[in-house]
């Protein structure tokens, strides 16, 4: 399929069947027994299920690991339909506000979510949301979407919205007057006005934790590491070193595997280096953030353009 995100709807009424689909309650290796793979099999056969159903679009929420989430995109992305993601913001996070937020957003929205939210936890506060999107909207290249409850729709209440960067809503909840309000709102609104406000981000990078903002034209690259079942002592030590991304020779579709088991021991961005398409498609696969491909590797560049708009990762 074209791997390109799937226009969505500005508003969804009660008239649009959404497939829901949230978290399976088991985290995926290493720190579970849940295999990745058997991951997105499983969501599979709930979006086929919900599709069979009717559904328009999927709707992916309930989830706090971006491992899980992006099982369940790759298991909705086979069925060719838009796909939005809530994410929670939870209390335990707010010391590094947005860090983990615009992680998610920009791997995601690189794999083709068409649209993105984000919502308190049962004690968080409405105004490190509006923190939170006025923090993402310069990297956003998707829509923010928001859900509307019934009896708290005000022309004020949606201006504000629509002034951090939400233009889709969720307004199944909502009838009669109030969705007449939504409607007129939105129809006028001009969502081109903030746009002078994005920022670049073709260099951006990302793990499961944050985003790493990288300058192409500075930045140091480590040796080469081969792949072991067991990184650990080798990951912890470039911890004290002073490079800027990690590169990784993965030579066998295992290595994709096995290096997942052990990024977790880093915290910088990763740069894959492989001789063919399937072996680095593997690692790629297995990757939980955006990676970094290693345009010298001798793959032919076509080959290495359609990886990274598949698995949004950046070609350098």
């Amino acid at each position: 399929m074209d791997d390109s995100r799937l226009p969505i709807k500005r508003i969804i009424d009660s008239e649009t069947v959404i497939g829901e689909l949230s978290t399976l309650g088991e985290p995926c290796e290493p720190f579970g027994e849940l295999s990745f793979y058997k991951m997105i099999d499983v969501f599979y056969d709930k979006a086929y299920a919900l599709e069979e159903e009717g559904c328009e679009m999927f709707l992916i929420e309930g989830m706090d690991s971006l491992s899980e989430i992006r099982a369940a995109v790759f298991a909705c992305r086979r069925l060719e339909k838009p796909i939005m993601v809530m994410l929670e913001v939870k209390d335990e996070e707010q010391d590094s506000l947005g860090g983990r937020e615009l992680a998610f957003l920009v791997s995601l929205q690189e794999m083709g979510v068409s649209a993105f939210g984000i919502k308190p936890s049962e004690n968080g506060s409405a105004a490190d949301i509006e923190l939170l999107y006025r923090q993402l909207y310069p990297y956003a290249t998707i829509p923010f979407f928001a859900r509307l409850k019934a009896g708290k729709v005000m022309y004020s209440e949606i201006r504000r919205l629509m002034s951090l960067g939400v233009e889709c809503f969720d307004c199944r909840e909502i009838t009669g007057a109030e969705l007449d309000v939504m409607k007129i709102e939105v129809a006028k609104a001009d969502f081109k006005a903030m746009l002078s406000l994005k920022e670049d981000i073709s260099f951006i990078a990302a793990n499961e934790q944050q985003a790493f903002f990288l300058n192409p034209e500075n930045v140091s690259v480590s040796p080469q590491i081969d792949i072991e079942c067991d990184m650990a002592d080798e990951l912890v030590d470039f911890e004290d070193e002073t490079y800027d991304i990690i590169s990784v020779l993965v030579t066998t579709h295992d290595d994709g595997f096995r290096f997942s088991q052990n990024v977790h021991y880093i915290d910088l961005p990763i740069m894959f280096s492989a001789g063919d398409t399937e072996t680095l498609e593997m690692a790629l696969q297995y990757y939980h953030g955006r990676a970094i491909i290693d345009s010298q590797c001798g793959i032919d560049r076509k080959d290495l353009k359609e990886l990274a708009k598949k698995y949004g990762a950046i070609i350098y």
